[in-house]
């Protein structure tokens, strides 16, 4: 699955990622309650890191509220904002060594099943 992107710099899901977030909590539900999920969130490095640490800590923390609206059980969610210590392309590390699209890649949410 595509990870959620959000907009630059702020923490509102962008448009064209509704259908993928809308596609995990369909994925979510089907493993029942006694699944757990970890909600990831990383930045770039085009910031500091203390930006970019808070930034994808409230990334991370929209998109899960929004699976709990969508009635997504909050207990078997973990959110982790990990700032640039869980990058996608870890190659392009600083952000200016890569194009738009690996940048965004980077700066998205996604999941993993604990």
């Amino acid at each position: 699955m595509n990870g959620i992107e959000l907009q630059l710099t702020k923490d509102i899901i962008r448009d064209k990622s509704f259908n993928s977030v809308d596609k995990a909590i369909k994925i979510i539900k089907a493993f029942g309650s006694q699944d757990r999920f970890i909600v990831l969130g990383a930045k770039d490095s085009s910031e500091t890191a203390i930006f970019y640490n808070n930034l994808s800590k409230s990334r991370v923390d929209a998109v899960v509220k929004y699976l709990v609206n969508k009635r997504v059980p909050a207990s078997i969610l973990n959110a982790e904002g990990r700032g640039k210590k869980d990058l996608k392309y870890v190659e392009y590390d600083p952000a200016t060594k890569c194009s738009g699209w690996t940048n965004e890649a980077n700066r998205s949410v996604y999941f993993v099943a604990r």
